[in-house]
C-alpha cells in the first residue's frame, strides 16, 4: 500500500481513551526487505495495531502530515541513520512518537537518540509480544530504553562534574527512587518493576507516590519527562 493510496483515505482518529476502539496506525520505515516482511507479519497480527509501510522517510513524513500515521518505527543500520531520519520527522511532525529499531546500542547512542526526539530505542531480536507491548506503552506517552542501559544511563547522565554523590541527584531523589524511575522509563508496569527489583508491588507504588510528590507531577509519564529534561540539560 503506497503513501499516495493512503492519502486518499480519511485522516486517522487520535488514540483517545480507548486504544482498542481505534487501532494504532504505525508507519514502518525499513530498507531491508526480509526484516520488513518479518516485522509486518508481527505487527499485523494484533488488532490494536494497523501497519503502514514506507520505503523512505519522505513517505513516512507524508503519512504523518496527513494524520494517517500515529507513530513511526524506523529500522536502521545504525544509531546515526536512525537519528538522521528522526530529525527529519521531528522538523515536520514534532509530536509524532518515533521508535528506532537497531542492532546494537551504547549509552551514548541512546542519549543522542533521545536528544533527537526518539521516544523508544529497541534492539533487534526482541520478542514479538514484548515489541508490541513497548510500542503500545510509547503510544501512551512512555519512553523505552534497552534494559541493560536504562538504569545506568539515567544515573550517568545525572552526574555533575565534580559534584558529590548527594548533590548531583535532581529533585532530591534517592538512589532507589532513581532506580525505580529508570525502570518506569523503560515502560515497565509496577508489577514488572517489583519483579525486576525483588520488592513488593505495594512498595513500588509507595516509591512512585513519593517520586511524583518530589517532582510535583501528576503521573509516571510526566515524572520521566521531567527527569529526562534535567538529564539532557546536565549532559549537554
Amino acid at each position: 500500500m503506497s503513501a499516495r493510496d493512503l492519502e486518499k483515505r480519511e485522516p486517522a482518529p487520535g488514540l483517545g481513551t480507548n486504544p482498542s476502539a481505534s487501532p494504532l496506525r504505525i508507519v514502518l520505515v525499513s530498507s531491508e526487505p526480509l526484516y520488513r516482511e518479518g516485522i509486518e507479519v508481527a505487527l499485523r497480527a494484533p488488532q490494536s495495531l494497523l501497519l503502514l509501510t514506507a520505503t523512505s522517510i519522505g513517505d513516512a513524513i507524508v503519512l504523518a502530515q496527513a494524520r494517517l500515521a500515529e507513530m513511526a518505527v524506523i529500522d536502521a543500520d545504525s544509531c546515526r541513520d536512525a537519528i538522521a531520519m528522526a530529525q527529519a520527522l521531528v522538523l515536520t511532525c514534532p509530536h509524532l512518537p518515533i521508535v528506532a529499531v537497531v542492532e546494537t546500542a551504547t549509552a551514548d547512542d541512546v542519549r543522542r537518540a533521545l536528544q533527537a526526539g526518539i521516544r523508544g530505542y529497541i534492539l533487534k531480536g526482541v520478542e514479538v509480544g514484548e515489541f508490541v507491548r513497548i510500542l503500545m506503552s510509547i503510544a501512551q506517552g512512555a519512553f523505552y530504553l534497552p534494559p541493560a542501559l536504562g538504569a545506568g544511563l539515567l544515573r550517568q547522565n545525572l552526574r555533575l562534574n565534580g559534584a558529590s554523590q548527594e548533590n548531583w541527584r535532581p529533585y532530591g531523589l534517592t538512589a532507589r527512587e532513581e532506580e525505580i524511575l529508570a525502570c518506569v522509563a523503560r515502560a515497565l508496569t509496577n508489577k514488572e518493576v517489583a519483579r525486576e527489583l525483588h520488592i513488593s508491588e505495594k512498595t513500588v507504588k509507595h516509591y512512585m507516590t513519593v517520586i511524583m510528590e518530589k517532582l510535583q507531577v501528576r503521573n509516571r509519564v510526566e515524572a520521566v519527562q521531567k527527569v529526562n529534561a534535567c538529564t539532557w540539560m546536565v549532559a549537554g
